[in-house]
């Protein structure tokens, strides 16, 4: 008879209809070939489209009552993060009780560095058990970057809460077994929070299972370019505005046929009307499949001017033999090289010269995805990543 584990995560993971739902799911596939799982989370939003049922797997669903308005206020006098993930104390704290009360879970795995107040609540009935914690992203730089971009009072309110995601994070690297980190650069941020510490760092990067991204047929590429993202998420919102205003008309220039795809959930309304001052503008929304879009396009961008963690879009770009033009900041944390797996570009000349390029010069493209794909097979596939997680989970 296999172990149970509890999995908590603020996102249900089914659709993987984003990069941090891809990374959730991704490594609760892993888990349960070791693992028989409880998995607590909030209902998804697209009923209509649900994992498979797994006799592996058992899912709890709590109720979320937590929205980004309550959230802000809650943290104003918890001083903690404002994101709603900080609070799923509210709503999950009675399902996490009654669940650890009934099974004496060896392991835990907490799914994002924000649900740190998770931790206490498993404590208080299982003060044995290993926590896994998957970081995700390193947050409180990134509240960081987002207050730097902010004025008056908006500025100190991001600032604060930059300051509260640090306290926390210092406070998770005492109460976890383990952190799990995506990139190099996020364990060095999260090592150097506490010394005493850091031996619970490890990095798990991003991975895919790439037999999800195996067409039947070929799709002909499209004169497109694509943006694929959450478009409520501040770095791809002010990416995509970055790259509307100072690259797009460059590229246009050179190739007046162009269309640019902003494919994604929760459209940003600075980002919808993007398509309203441009018809060769295409924002879709949520679609079912982000891949099919990767497909057809020429050229993926990744204009990306701050963010931590590493890029799911570019791996699943790279999974799907479409060329990719980032910024270094895009691009960090993964294993690339400027011209031969990716162009990196980091003003907006080079970056419309670099899209411009792949354009016009097919064999080129076809040169770096090609090589683009090797370097993921051989770093960035599911079964390069499950001997080191399923070691350390």
């Amino acid at each position: 008879m296999r172990d149970k584990l509890l999995f908590i995560s603020a996102e249900n993971p089914y659709p993987q209809d984003s990069g941090g739902k891809l990374r959730t799911g991704n490594i609760l596939n892993i888990v349960l070939t070791k693992y028989d799982v409880d998995l607590l989370t909030f209902p998804s939003s697209r009923k209509e489209q649900t994992q498979e049922a797994l006799p592996s797997l058992t899912v709890h669903e709590v109720e979320r009552t937590i929205n980004y308005r309550r959230a802000i206020l809650r943290s104003l006098y918890k001083w903690r993060n404002c994101s709603y993930m900080s609070h799923v104390d509210v709503d999950m704290k009675e399902k996490i009780t009654e669940l650890c009360s009934r099974h004496a879970y060896s392991h835990v795995f907490i799914s994002h560095s924000l649900l740190g107040c998770c931790i206490d609540i498993v404590r208080r009935t299982l003060p044995d058990s290993l926590i896994i914690t998957d970081a995700h992203n390193f947050e409180s730089g990134l509240s960081a970057q987002l207050a730097s971009r902010k004025r008056g009072i908006a500025k100190v309110l991001y600032s604060l809460n930059a300051g509260w995601t640090r306290r926390d994070e210092r406070k998770l690297m005492d109460k976890t077994t383990l952190l799990l980190a995506t990139s190099e650069e996020d364990a060095m941020a999260f090592k150097a929070l506490s010394a005493s510490q850091s031996h619970k760092v490890h990095v798990i990067p991003n991975f895919i299972r790439l037999n999800e991204y195996r067409a039947k047929t070929v799709l002909p590429k499209e004169r497109w370019i694509i943006l694929p993202g959450n478009m409520n998420y501040f770095p791809n919102i002010n990416a995509a505005l970055y790259f509307y205003r100072h690259v797009y008309p460059l590229v246009k220039a050179k190739v007046p046929d162009i269309k640019w795809y902003i494919v994604g959930r929760d459209v940003h309304p600075d980002v919808a009307a993007l398509a309203l001052q441009d018809s060769s503008i295409v924002i879709t929304g949520y679609v079912d499949s982000v891949a099919d879009y990767i497909r057809k396009a020429q050229v993926v961008i990744a204009p990306l001017q701050e963010g931590s963690g590493t890029r799911l879009k570019i791996l699943e770009a790279w999974a799907l033999k479409t060329p990719v033009v980032s910024s270094s900041k895009g691009a960090e944390g993964l294993l690339y090289e400027h011209s031969g797996n990716i162009m990196i570009a980091n003003d907006h000349v080079t970056f419309a010269d670099s899209v411009t390029l792949l354009l016009q010069d097919h064999a080129r493209g076809v040169g770096l995805a090609d090589r683009a794909y090797e370097t993921l097979l051989a770093n960035y596939e599911a079964e390069k990543v499950k001997d080191k997680l399923l070691s350390l989970v």
